[in-house]
């Protein structure tokens, strides 16, 4: 019997490179395919798609979200995208946000894979981080959500612009200076926070792999191409509107508190066994003992910059430290005997195949409860009446129950479709209250609170009744935190005071929605 040729090094690496690409497309638009709406957010950046367009993609000077003349002065590449995307595929802006997202969080992996191909200098290394980073939770959390439109562009140009700037150090190719300013601008012109970390990133690969005055000059010049390219953008919001809504949006980023995230590595995601996190402390370990501080560093370094979203650009040296910890421990260790270097194993291939399919069951359960973030059909639908049923003025105080204001789709998906005005909505204040945006954020919780835990009288002692013109109730809450909630909850006290308030009369009622106006 003719004996079966072993898979070679390079034959498996491109297998696993595959697999992590297109099971890794599956599973960022699978959470979309499932909710059959656009995931938790991206109500506002839906409005500010159809502002460009209505200003024939020229920038407006505001949107119109919310009624709040917030500055248009978000990064606005995504929008172009999508609005550019709504005239190709004749989608409405829900459409935009809802697969626009997921076609770019899928683009970052291949992208991935050339970075962590310049940092490992190893097909087989890249690879494996590949097909960690595919199936991390956390790459694709934020990503694939209606506010992906500008977190995923955002994230694919900055992998680019960061596997260039690598390549600029170590091959000095001049074209390389203005390929990383372009990617780099692109990514100033997605994301703020992509913005930051794709600078503070760039900084520290500088200081590890080079700190030569030669670079830093090369670096210099990447950075003037980034101002170039951006200048449009930034050149046109301090013409509008100086450098105060810039200054706002800075004053709202960082939490502390994740950086017990970090300590306690419960980052990534994983909803099962924490599989990648344990084979990524495996690598900390691993280059720690080698003296190889570049990967860890640069998994902590966006705790301390930007806590709030820190996982995301985390997940980055996360999945390359997973795969050394694979690769060069745990294979090794329980290898029966030494394979070939060109060959691949019995034992690894059997490894592979386990935890690619745990992986794929893991990550496809973690998007089947992300698809539950979304906006219910009760919702949409009692929306709409809003919009065809009250005046254009009418002032709303929309009460959900939750004080998750990140993933309270209700309620940043009311100003987008009712087109009427929200007063706790807090999307786009970000631009203008500046420091004191979390404070604001704070005083919406009282409100709420109402909602779960009291009736009428609670709301009388927070809001002037003259503030609003009807009171919407989303009587059920569905998920918390972007994660469903077993059981629902729902607050028969609070609707049941309201319904018999002589102040209010019912114009609006079904099994999931109340809708009230003040008489």
């Amino acid at each position: 019997m003719k004996q079966r040729k072993p898979i070679t090094r390079d034959e498996w690496s491109k297998i696993i490179l595959v697999l992590a690409i297109t099971i890794g497309i599956y599973l960022r638009f699978n959470p979309t395919l499932q909710a059959g709406f656009a995931i938790n957010d991206g109500g506002m950046f839906a409005v500010m798609v159809d502002d460009l367009r209505a200003n024939d993609f020229a920038l407006p000077n505001f949107t119109t979200y919310n009624h709040l003349n917030i500055p248009y002065v978000y990064p606005p590449l995504g929008f172009y995208l999508g609005a550019l995307a709504s005239l190709i595929f004749g989608w409405d802006s829900t459409q935009v946000v809802r697969w626009v997202p997921a076609f770019f969080a899928s683009l970052s992996i291949p992208a991935f894979y050339l970075l962590a191909l310049q940092l490992l200098k190893n097909q087989f290394h890249a690879a494996v981080s590949t097909l960690f980073f595919a199936f991390t939770p956390r790459a694709l959390w934020w990503f694939v959500m209606g506010g992906g439109l500008t977190r995923s562009p955002g994230q694919f140009f900055m992998l680019l612009t960061l596997a260039v700037v690598i390549r600029l150090y170590e091959q000095k190719r001049r074209s390389d200076i203005t390929l990383a300013g372009v990617f780099g601008g692109l990514a100033v012109t997605s994301h703020p926070e992509a913005a930051v970390h794709t600078l503070v990133s760039a900084v520290f690969l500088w200081l590890m792999l080079s700190r030569k005055r030669a670079d830093f000059i090369y670096s210099i010049l990447v950075g003037v191409v980034v101002a170039v390219v951006s200048a449009p953008w930034w050149a046109s919001v301090i013409s509008n509107h100086g450098i105060a809504p810039l200054l706002s949006g800075a004053a709202t980023g960082s939490k502390f508190a994740a950086v017990f995230n970090l300590l306690f590595f419960v980052f990534t995601g994983e909803p099962y066994a924490t599989v990648i996190a344990v084979l990524g402390l495996i690598g900390i370990a691993h280059r720690l003992i080698r003296r190889d501080y570049l990967l860890p560093l640069w998994m902590a370094i966006p705790f301390f910059i930007e806590g709030r979203s820190a996982a995301g650009p985390a997940a980055i040296p996360l999945a390359m430290l997973a795969a050394l910890g694979l690769v060069e421990v745990l294979l090794p260790a329980i290898q029966p005997s030494p394979a070939k270097d060109a060959d691949v194993s019995s034992t690894e291939r059997n490894v592979f195949i386990y935890l690619i399919l745990y992986l794929i069951f893991s990550t496809a359960q973690f998007g089947i409860q992300l698809a539950n973030a979304k906006l219910y059909p009760p919702d949409e639908d009692a929306m709409r009446w809003v919009r065809e049923n009250t005046p254009d003025d009418s002032r709303f105080l929309v009460l959900t129950g939750t004080t998750s204001v990140s993933c309270d789709s209700v309620m940043e998906w009311f100003p987008a479709i009712s087109g009427r005005k929200s007063l706790f909505t807090v999307q786009g204040t970000e631009w203008t209250k500046g420091a004191g945006f979390n404070d604001y954020i704070r005083s919406t919780y009282g409100a709420q609170d109402c909602l779960a835990n009291s009736d009428v009288a609670c709301l009388d002692d927070l809001v002037n009744r003259a503030e609003y013109d009807y009171v919407y109730v989303s009587k059920i809450l569905r998920a918390n935190n972007c994660g469903p909630l077993a059981p629902q909850r729902e607050f028969p006290y609070f609707v049941e005071s309201l319904k018999s308030d002589s102040g209010f009369e019912v114009v609006y009622e079904t099994d999931g929605v109340l809708i009230s106006q003040r008489k």
